[in-house]
């Protein structure tokens, strides 16, 4: 494969989208339709799709196309992600661009959303002058990509809402390196230290907790951030697990944790299975202002309190924060013990708030905590957002990176070493009459 690595020039993030309303079609069958004959998409006096490797029906991962343009290049491409609702093709050695683009689909209140995107650099120097100098590659992919969604709007059997949206980011990827070197040194080191206190304490961080039921009442913001978590208004259910950081004495301000999970609508046919259908969200209590929004603060009450992901998330071209706050009309000081009293009287409740990383916090819902309030001493509820990603929100910069990695290698820890300590630990429990 032709990676970002071996092209030339910055790093181009495009974006094509259209929103199509009335299709008698689901986002999966779109893609289905899409993904057994390209062709009838796309504009074929500029590019024709040649399938080269694989069976004809339906599409497959390790597929192979080369698609026919004019011009001294036949782009070759293999599909290296398929799922029921997108297919992610990378480029092959001869490709004018060396990257990857993605086609997928979503519901949106009721319409669809196809999105063409693609991370690449040009193949060739050749390929450079004439996307970024001369700008001739440039009106030909644009004519390309905004033909091929409107044609898919065409196929849908639904209607476009407005024109085909289009945004492109340049990136200079010249200290990619660096960062990578940077990524893989920072992942080491915190997972070599957490793991090795997991040996020492099962749970580095966050040892005890108190599992409770969730409902978030989502009702969007005043505007459009093409998130379902964001952008919906539905109500829906999950657990939380609240948490003391370190694990002080309850008299002692701590970092208190709130990790949220629960299960995402799906825009699946029934008889169809989502992968990825729960959602979790980390969130501790910081600052709430431009800077104290990226520092953990200790607190002496879990209400009235701000809760926030303390790191970034990528929102289309924006980078995003979330948060929660306790209101003020609840006072609970921060002990286990008083959290659970508390919860027995009557619910927690939070404002769920959205902000861009230095703009002002936005209410996009509500998050109710039920009683009664359930330990787990004996087996730890455990959350790992990497692993169940929000849909449409990526994780973005270096800390986001080294903390799914640091996560995942923690947790399969137990697994690997110390569940068979753990279980002759709990073994008496299990037999005792």
């Amino acid at each position: 494969m032709q990676d970002q690595r071996q092209g030339v020039g910055p790093v181009y993030q495009r974006r094509y989208s259209v929103r199509i309303s009335g299709s008698p079609l689901t986002a999966a069958q779109l893609i289905e339709r899409l993904g057994d004959d390209l062709n009838a998409a796309s504009p074929v006096e500029i590019a024709v799709f040649d399938k080269t490797s694989g069976t004809s029906h339906p599409m497959e991962t390790s597929d192979e196309y080369v698609v026919h343009m004019p011009g001294p290049w036949n782009c070759p491409v293999r599909v290296v992600e398929r799922t029921p609702v997108s297919f992610r093709f990378a480029t092959l050695t001869g490709h004018m661009e060396a990257g990857e683009i993605e086609f997928r689909a979503d519901s949106r209140e009721g319409d669809l959303v196809f999105t063409i995107e693609s991370w690449a650099r040009s193949g060739d120097r050749l390929a450079d002058v004439l996307y970024g100098k001369l700008g001739i590659a440039k009106e030909m992919q644009l004519h390309m990509w905004a033909h091929f969604c409107t044609r898919v709007a065409e196929l849908s059997g639904g209607r476009m809402v407005g024109d085909v949206e289009v945004q492109t980011e340049r990136a200079d990827p010249s200290g990619s390196g660096g960062r990578r070197l940077a990524a893989r040194a920072l992942t080491t080191a915190f997972t070599r230290t957490f793991t090795l206190a997991a040996r020492l304490r099962e749970r580095p961080l966050h040892p005890r907790g108190l599992v409770v039921d969730a409902t978030l009442d989502l009702y969007g913001t005043s505007r459009y951030w093409e998130i379902p978590f964001l952008d919906d208004r539905t109500e829906l259910r999950g657990e939380v697990r609240l948490s003391r950081a370190m694990g002080l004495p309850d008299a002692l301000p701590d970092v208190l944790g709130l990790a949220l999970r629960w299960r995402q609508p799906d825009d699946t046919e029934p008889d169809d299975t989502e992968p990825e259908a729960t959602a979790e969200l980390l969130l501790a209590t910081t600052g709430h202002t431009r800077l104290g929004r990226h520092l953990l603060r200790p607190a002496s009450g879990w209400s009235p309190a701000f809760y926030g992901c303390l790191l970034a998330y990528r929102a289309g071209d924006r980078r995003i924060l979330l948060g929660a706050v306790a209101r003020r009309d609840q006072v609970v000081p921060a002990g286990l013990p008083a959290l659970a009293r508390a919860l027995d009287e009557r619910p927690l409740l939070l404002d769920l708030v959205v902000a861009t990383e230095f703009g002002a916090w936005e209410r996009f819902g509500e998050l109710r905590l039920h009683g009664p309030a359930r330990s787990d001493d004996r087996a730890a509820a455990r959350f790992n957002p990497a692993r169940n990603p929000i849909r449409g929100l990526s994780p973005a910069g270096l800390l986001q990176q080294v903390r799914g990695a640091t996560y995942t290698a923690v947790q399969d820890l137990p697994r690997r070493a110390g569940s068979a300590r753990h279980e002759r630990r709990r073994q008496p429990e299990k037999t005792a009459p």
